[in-house]
């Protein structure tokens, strides 16, 4: 088998970014009716229309901007929380937003009604501006909360798309609702001492039992519902015992004491088999017994005949020592071709922390433990455009026929993982919100696919 591509956090990102430095592994899953997007800042609940990405967040003051993914489609969505001291009805607050800015005169009205957001009685209006540019339409909707406060939502759109989203736009506005900031908060500790009481059980005996797991995955690309998957990638992972200085493999490591789990991940990509470009990546991630350190190497590179370029991506987390409390994180990426090395990355690794080779492994390492359960942690992430620490959310929810699944989101942004598992752990289908579709499989099944087109 010919080199391998780097792990996929979401493969869309593979398919736009430059090598390893924005690439993370895909995890896995299958697409379901999308669970509804709650923000925990705004304090509302809300099922967006398909294709609809949460675009930024903000908690100062308290809004999320939504956008339609798709550029020849476009339309925008604000939600945001407001102050109302005073009481005064949603229809009130509505007419004093109308009210507001410079431009007010230059708008006409086409709607303004009631309208219901479940049982709550809130208030519509819509408007279109007349501009040099054209009309743009501008919709507002108004519900009221408790502790004096109202959710704002506004639509943006053109003509064109209002004539091709409004219905559905209207319909998901018709599904906020409040979220309760008290259970928010408890919500938020269960997710985080369901995911501390993970991790604490973290230990030689417990990490055993997912010694020796592999799985081939077989990556596939969905550009849109008319045509069918082509497959874009594979990767293959494992789970050893190993030490710590095996990250890097060597001569002479034959007698070394295993001092925790290797994660090898092995994984090759071609997004467009036209331009030929394959990315092959190999990346080892070590944990201890009782997942507090950890180190892994990831080497990245891009070829097509004769050229290539290489990336590699270090990461160190030392436990916590007397003198240095708390554990810290740091990452040093280089460009291998032109001998560049990027500032390193460090940051503080707060609990619960999700180390870098259970990211892969979830699905073995949470097939006994129960289902429908939330777990928040903190992770290291650098599938966007920056290295950062996240929160990451995964809410596990059990199936029929012993399978299960987890809903993975990051920070404040909607979900944007489903991975289905098996009773053991093995990956059955994976989907990200992006299109990317991720099936556990065989060997000779990725095999048949791969070697005539000498990428095997």
């Amino acid at each position: 088998m010919g080199p391998f591509l780097q792990g996929f956090h979401e493969v869309h990102l593979m398919l736009k970014c430059p090598p390893m430095l924005h690439v993370s592994l895909l995890s896995f899953v299958a697409v379901f009716a999308f669970s509804p997007y709650q923000n925990g800042t705004v304090g509302v609940s809300i099922v967006l229309p398909e294709g609809a990405t949460v675009v930024a967040t903000s908690n100062t003051p308290p809004l999320c901007m939504i956008s339609s993914n798709n550029p020849s489609n476009v339309w925008h969505l604000r939600l945001e929380r407001g102050l109302n001291p005073t009481g005064i009805t949603a229809e009130e607050l509505l007419v004093a937003t109308q009210h507001a800015g410079s431009e007010s005169g230059n708008r006409v009205v086409l709607e303004m009604n009631a309208m219901k957001a479940g049982s709550i009685d809130g208030w519509w209006l819509l408007e279109k501006k007349v501009d040099e540019a054209g009309g743009t339409v501008i919709g507002k909707f108004v519900i009221p909360t408790s502790g004096e406060q109202f959710i704002l939502a506004s639509i943006m759109t053109d003509e064109r798309g209002w004539s091709r989203n409004g219905t559905l736009l209207k319909q998901a506005l018709q599904t906020l609702v409040p979220l309760d900031p008290v259970a928010l908060i408890k919500s938020k500790l269960e997710g985080l001492d369901t995911a501390t009481a993970e991790l604490t059980n973290l230990s030689k005996q417990t990490l055993q039992s997912i010694v020796g797991f592999s799985e081939w995955r077989r990556i596939q690309s969905n550009s849109d519902d008319k045509s069918p998957e082509s497959d874009i990638g594979y990767a293959y992972i494992q789970i050893e015992s190993g030490n710590i200085d095996e990250v890097e493999i060597r001569d002479g490591q034959a007698d070394l004491t295993d001092n925790g789990i290797i994660v090898t991940v092995r994984t090759r990509l071609v997004p467009n088999l036209a331009t030929g470009v394959v990315t092959d990546s190999y990346a080892r991630y070590w944990m201890s017994w009782d997942g507090k350190e950890e180190r892994w190497s990831n080497r990245v590179t891009r070829w097509m005949e004769e050229v290539r370029a290489t990336e590699s991506e270090t990461g160190i987390r030392n436990r916590p020592q007397i003198g240095s409390p708390k554990s810290r994180i740091m990452v040093l990426q280089q460009d291998l071709t032109t001998d560049v090395i990027q500032t390193p990355f460090k940051a503080l690794a707060k609990d619960p922390w999700l180390p870098r080779a259970l990211v892969w492994v979830l699905g073995p390492l949470l097939a006994s433990s129960e289902h429908d359960s939330k777990y928040i942690w903190m992770t290291y992430d650098n599938s966007g455009e920056t290295q950062k620490v996240v929160t990451r959310t995964d809410r596990t929810i059990s199936k029929l026929d012993s399978h299960w699944t987890i809903e993975t989101h990051f920070g404040e942004s909607d979900v944007t993982l489903w991975t289905t598992f098996d009773a053991s752990g093995h990956l059955v289908v994976q989907e990200q919100k992006n299109g990317a579709i991720v099936t556990g499989t065989s060997e000779d099944t990725l095999r048949s696919i791969w070697e005539p087109r000498n990428l095997w």
